[in-house]
């Protein structure tokens, strides 16, 4: 029987080339992950500014004075974006939080919910919904994006992890009752989604 040798300066060499090739993927990776964040909130913010050019009358409601105010934040569903994801993630997301709208634009959450890999996700943004749109039977959507941190995920499931951003439209009745959508696109492998919070107020 014929023996094989393996040299260990060769093994070894290749090892090494093994790692950086792993570690230059991982990077680009994270590089393409937090760009598409970036541009997603660069989106917002232009679709936010473009309608504030475009229609005045409207955004300048935004202006109006509002106090601050509370409300409880209830974690419900979500859609990936790509196939594979639908088929072997998890799209029930209960959870709970609270969101404190300091002004029209401005705003915090935090909270908890299920996240698709059935972990508990701890999380904490600042909101910027600088575009306002009066809707018909007294509801207001507001357009813009969320930046903060957030738990529950492995760099091979989030690269960008703890960091999360993500485009937010939020809808409102009269008494301040809605629903938020939070949007992410897909990023490299990274399946993307759209999750849904039902709104109530709390003040």
């Amino acid at each position: 029987m014929a023996s094989h040798y393996i040299n260990i300066d060769q093994f070894i060499q290749e090892a090494r080339v093994y790692q950086h090739q792993c570690r230059k993927a991982r990077m680009r990776a994270l590089a393409i992950t937090i760009l598409t964040r970036v541009l997603v909130i660069l989106a917002a913010v232009a679709i936010a500014v473009i309608g504030y050019l475009t229609f005045p009358s409207i955004a300048g409601a935004a202006e109006l004075p509002a106090p601050p105010r509370w409300s409880l934040d209830v974690s419900t569903t979500s859609y990936h974006l790509r196939q594979w994801a639908r088929n072997s993630l998890n799209q029930d997301n209960p959870g709970l939080g609270l969101e404190y709208e300091y002004s029209p634009n401005w705003g915090a959450a935090a909270g908890f919910y299920k996240n698709s890999y059935s972990r508990t996700s701890v999380y904490a943004t600042a909101t910027y919904t600088p575009l306002h749109i009066i809707l018909p039977a007294g509801l207001t959507l507001a357009a813009g994006g969320l930046v903060g941190a957030i738990s529950g995920y492995t760099s091979a499931e989030v690269p960008d992890r703890p960091l999360m951003a993500a485009a937010l439209l939020e809808v409102r009745n009269a008494s301040a009752w809605g629903i938020n959508l939070v949007a992410v696109p897909n990023a490299g492998q990274s399946a993307g989604f759209v999750g849904l919070q039902l709104v109530v107020p709390l003040s």
